[in-house]
């Protein structure tokens, strides 16, 4: 009996370590893979991706190996990003390898995710199962927030993707279609456009399709486009510091449609996706992703009005989300931002704000603008000036030119990691005064709702999931400007709900011109 018993030990033990995932910095490149009778689809990576040192992850979806790209962050953590596709209903099981040993870690945003099963497989190793595409999953190992963070977007397999040749790997301008295609490979838009510049002009109604396993160097603007003008696909687009500036960028333009691309700007600093004077865009399943420091803020809406933003992963070294008033008029007289929805977002910040409105607020109004149904899955307010800038938060409203916001709202946030969490205020300047302020002109706030709130985890700094409300004191003749009508609804930090204005959250808070808070 002792000797069956040591065999079933020594049988399980065997079987333990097959299920383990083992570690191969070359398996990071991934493989071209197209199996389970056409329901997962896999890439390698693009070889002239300017790499930034040795892959520490490996990922395999039902054994066929995910394509890693990676980039440093501000601390020298080596951020990994890879996609996939799969069809929605079909089971995979997603193996994750690091090159350390793994002692604990957390899969992002975990409260949200459609997970069949999360177990470790070995030291170094775990598996998870799903069976729902289009969700974005992120894995911090050992705690360590600003190192080695993988990012896996597991993208449904496009069932509207344009007919194309089988064999289409190149890129094809179909006038017929008024369509630019990018197939699967790498594509360099400064030789395709042969103009010496690196941005696609798209033309009204025209679209771009960007094709899973396409890495596509270079922009995309839209300038004064109307309805059925898209940008869509399951690929890659990004620049770098050859000539570092926004990847995609829309102005003055109505009705159009950005799906499941990823935009990456890699090694320098820019904004990376920026909407100036548009209505009726809408965003869904995209994936903005910079790790510099910093101003590299994720989306960037300036003087925009009834635009959506969908299911939407935007990780930046600077606001993830910056809604901002830009121009040289003063505020009543510039477009307001109005009408914004952002639904569904996973947000990742490592400065500034997660969903941030402000500074610039040369905007005549904000109104009705609505973060909902969306996770925070970190947000840190600055690596040079820890705890020193008080206008940063993972909600944050800051306004340094006077003007008016009224039904601003926070619903279903769930926030795992953050330093201040939440603030809204006005102040003379920013950053040190390199942003010169103007509150010669009224405003103030109203209607503000913070409604099932929960931030689950304490950094233990100063400003960790402080509060900070305040208004306006009028100095220099200026107008004063006040606070009213907040209301706090099942906010919630580290399991304790906030249900007073003297509560510790609230230390930070100058309710001098704040009136109308209330607490459900």
């Amino acid at each position: 009996m002792k000797h069956f018993l040591l065999l079933c030990l020594a049988l399980f033990m065997l079987a333990s370590q097959a299920k383990a995932f083992s570690f191969s910095a070359a398996k990071g490149a991934g493989e071209d893979a197209v199996c389970d009778r056409g329901n997962l689809a896999t890439h390698k990576v693009a070889s002239e991706f300017p790499f930034e040192g040795e892959w520490l992850y490996n990922v395999a979806v039902n054994g066929h190996y995910v394509g890693l790209y990676n980039d440093r962050n501000f601390w020298g953590g080596l951020v990994h990003f890879g996609s996939f596709e799969f069809t929605n209903g079909h089971e995979v099981s997603i193996d994750i390898s690091y090159y350390q040993n793994i002692d604990h870690f957390e899969v992002l945003p975990i409260e949200s995710l459609s997970l069949l099963e999360v177990k470790r497989t070995g030291k170094r190793s775990l598996r998870i199962r799903t069976d729902r595409a289009d969700q974005n999953i992120t894995l911090v190992v050992n705690g360590e927030l600003q190192k080695h963070v993988l990012h896996l977007f597991c993208n449904s397999i496009d069932t509207r993707a344009p007919e194309m040749e089988a064999a289409q790997k190149g890129y094809t301008k179909d006038e017929a279609r008024k369509l630019h295609y990018f197939g699967p490979g790498y594509h360099n838009l400064e030789t395709l456009l042969g103009t010496g510049d690196d941005q696609l002009k798209l033309e009204d109604g025209w679209q771009v399709y960007v094709a899973a396993g396409s890495v596509v160097y270079g922009r995309i603007g839209m300038w004064e486009t109307g309805g059925g003008t898209s940008i869509r696909g399951r690929g890659m687009v990004y620049n770098d510091r050859r000539k570092p500036r926004v990847i995609l960028e829309a102005n003055y333009s109505k009705g159009g449609l950005v799906e499941g691309v990823l935009f990456h700007c890699h090694r320098e600093r820019c904004w990376q996706v920026a909407l100036s004077h548009c209505t009726h865009m809408e965003f869904k399943h995209v994936k903005v992703l910079s790790t510099r420091y910093a101003s590299t803020d994720g989306l960037d809406i300036i003087n925009c009005q009834q635009c959506a933003f969908l299911n939407t992963f935007v990780r930046a070294s600077d606001d993830a989300i910056a809604v901002k008033g830009l121009g040289n008029k003063k505020p009543e007289e510039c477009a307001p931002c109005r009408n914004l929805t952002f639904c569904g977002m996973q947000l990742w910040n490592d400065c500034n704000n997660a969903m941030g409105i402000g500074a610039e607020n040369h905007a005549s109004l904000y109104e009705n603008i609505r973060f909902m149904n969306s996770s925070i899955l970190y947000s840190y307010d600055d690596p040079d000036y820890h705890e020193v800038l008080d206008e940063r938060a993972a909600m944050g409203i800051c306004c340094i030119n006077g003007t008016w916001f009224r039904n601003i709202s926070y619903e279903n946030i769930d926030v795992y990691h953050c330093e201040r969490l939440i603030t809204a205020g006005f102040q003379p300047s920013f950053w040190f005064g390199a942003l010169p302020g103007d509150q010669s002109t009224p405003g103030g706030m109203e209607g503000i709702i913070y409604r099932n709130i929960r931030s689950f985890h304490s950094s233990g700094s100063a400003i960790a999931n402080k509060i900070r409300l305040y208004g306006w004191d009028g100095r220099g003749g200026t107008p004063e400007k006040a606070i009213s009508r907040v209301t706090f609804d099942n906010v919630v930090i580290a399991g304790q709900k906030v249900t007073h204005v003297n509560d510790p959250a609230f230390s930070e808070s100058d309710f001098t011109r704040v009136s109308g808070i209330t607490f459900q």
